[in-house]
C-alpha cells in the first residue's frame, strides 16, 4: 500500500467531514434535548439532499471543461456566505431556545424551525461534500494515485470521524441543557464567522484575478 495517497485520502475525509459532522451532531442534539425527535426527519433530508447535491455539482465542475477554477471559487464563496447566514440564524435560535429552557417553558420546535435546521446541515454538507468530490477527483488523477490506497484511506477517515462523533456525543450527553445551548451558541457563531470569512476571501480572490 502506498502511504502518500492513503494519507491524502484519509485527511480529505477527516478534515472536510469534521465541520459538517459537528454541525449535524449539534442539531440532532438540539432536537433530543428539546424532545423534538419527530423533527429529525427534516435534518436527515437535509443530509441526504446535501450529499446528493454536492456530488452532482462537483461532477459537473469536474467533467464540463467550460467551467473554470473561477466558477469553482464563485460557487464556494457564495455557498459559504449562505451557510454563514443560516448558521448565524441557528446560533440566534439556540440562544432563544436556551431562554425557553431556563424559563421552564415547554419548547415546541415548529416545522419551519426544523426546516431551517435542516438547511444548516444541507449547506454545510454541500460545501464540504463539493470539496471532497473535487479533491478525490484530483487525487485519483495524480501521479501518486493508487486506487486501493485511496479507498482504504477514505474508509479509515470515515472510521476516524465515527470515533470522534461517539466521543463527542458522550461528552455532550454529560452537559446540562442550559450549558449545552450556551456552548453551542458560541460555537455555531464562530463557525458562521469562519464560513463568512472564507466566503468573502474566495470572492475577493476571484475579483483580484479579474
Amino acid at each position: 500500500m502506498n502511504l502518500a495517497p492513503f494519507m491524502g485520502s484519509f485527511f480529505i475525509i477527516l478534515r472536510e467531514g469534521f465541520e459538517a459532522m459537528l454541525i449535524a451532531m449539534l442539531i440532532f442534539t438540539y432536537l433530543e434535548k428539546l424532545n423534538a425527535q419527530d423533527k429529525k426527519k427534516y435534518v436527515w433530508q437535509g443530509i441526504g439532499y446535501g450529499v446528493l447535491a454536492s456530488i452532482v455539482i462537483a461532477i459537473v465542475f469536474t467533467f464540463i471543461t467550460s467551467l473554470t477554477h473561477a466558477h469553482e471559487e464563485l460557487f464556494e464563496g457564495v455557498t459559504m456566505l449562505i451557510a454563514a447566514g443560516v448558521l448565524a440564524y441557528v446560533a440566534f435560535w439556540c440562544h432563544t431556545a436556551k431562554q425557553h429552557v431556563e424559563g421552564a417553558i415547554k419548547t415546541a420546535i415548529t416545522t419551519g424551525t426544523a426546516i431551517t435546521l435542516s438547511l444548516a446541515v444541507f449547506f454545510a454538507i454541500l460545501r464540504e461534500g463539493f470539496e471532497i468530490v473535487l479533491f478525490y477527483a484530483g487525487l485519483f488523477a495524480s501521479p501518486i494515485a493508487e486506487t486501493y490506497s485511496i479507498w482504504f484511506g477514505g474508509v479509515a477517515g470515515a472510521v476516524a470521524l465515527g470515533v470522534i462523533y461517539i466521543l463527542m456525543k458522550k461528552g455532550i450527553a454529560r452537559i446540562n441543557v442550559g450549558t449545552f445551548f450556551t456552548i453551542s451558541k458560541w460555537l455555531l457563531g464562530a463557525l458562521a464567522v469562519y464560513f463568512a470569512y472564507n466566503g468573502v476571501h474566495e470572492l475577493l480572490e476571484l475579483m483580484e484575478a479579474k
